[in-house]
């Protein structure tokens, strides 16, 4: 009823696009093919569903600015919570709800929820790195939040300038247990991979984000790194502040 309301007209087509970008389909060609929605007919949906608040258009935060426009990198994601939940977990189980199959609905949710919460908190950590540039507590503002990827490599994070040649770059586990050193080394290691032109004379920060913390050894590497390290916990105040 609130898609058939927002939208007015061809309720089906866009319930098949908000349901493929649910199930995790966010490119141009595979929201085409899983909606069944030709590729030509396609922008007219989404460019609706963008107006409309309902879904957003993401490009890697590493396209420079002049060149995002015109980029062929987007992405496409739920932006309303409560779709992005529905879709989700709802109205692939509409069939167990209406039977009262209680205990096969939990299981199914069960099985998928750490995968869509982990999901949010990379969310959620892009919205601390906001919060925090916005309140100059950043090592240098940012022209540009968001995410990175590419065939290369991706990283949940990133903040850069490309003026003062400047970039953060996060990680974000929601894993239960303490973040090891392998995942320091990782990002560290595939930093050339994201953005291929930074020289010697970029200066590069690293932030990490955790739920539960980090063992011994990753914040001896960290250390070397100068890198944030930071758990739900640690970046709630300033959640609760932005």
């Amino acid at each position: 009823m609130l898609v058939s309301d927002l939208t007015q007209r061809e309720t089906e087509s866009y319930e098949s696009i908000l349901r493929a970008i649910a199930a995790g389909k966010h490119t141009r060609d595979d929201i085409s093919s899983t909606a069944v929605i030709p590729s030509t007919s396609l922008s007219h949906y989404l460019t609706r569903l963008i107006d409309l608040g309902l879904i957003e258009r993401r490009i890697p935060a590493t396209v420079p600015i002049e060149k995002r426009q015109t980029s062929r990198l987007s992405r496409y994601y739920l932006r309303d919570s409560y779709l992005r939940f529905y879709y989700r977990f709802v109205d692939p189980n509409l069939h167990l709800i209406e039977q009262g199959l209680s205990n096969r609905l939990w299981t199914n949710m069960t099985e998928q929820f750490r995968s869509f919460v982990a999901a949010t908190f990379e969310d959620l950590c892009r919205t601390w790195t906001l919060s925090q540039a916005q309140n100059g507590r950043l090592p240098f503002e940012p022209e540009m939040i968001g995410s990175h990827w590419s065939p290369e490599a991706q990283v949940d994070i990133v903040a850069i300038n490309w003026k003062a040649k400047q970039i953060l770059l996060g990680e974000a586990k929601w894993g239960e247990g303490k973040v090891g050193r392998q995942v320091i080394r990782e990002l560290i290691e595939k930093t050339p991979k994201v953005v291929p032109n930074i020289k010697d004379d970029w200066v590069i920060h690293y932030v990490f984000f955790a739920r539960e913390g980090f063992t011994e050894s990753a914040r001896e590497e960290a250390k070397k790194y100068r890198a944030i390290l930071l758990t739900l916990m640690e970046m709630e105040p300033n959640l609760r502040m932005r």
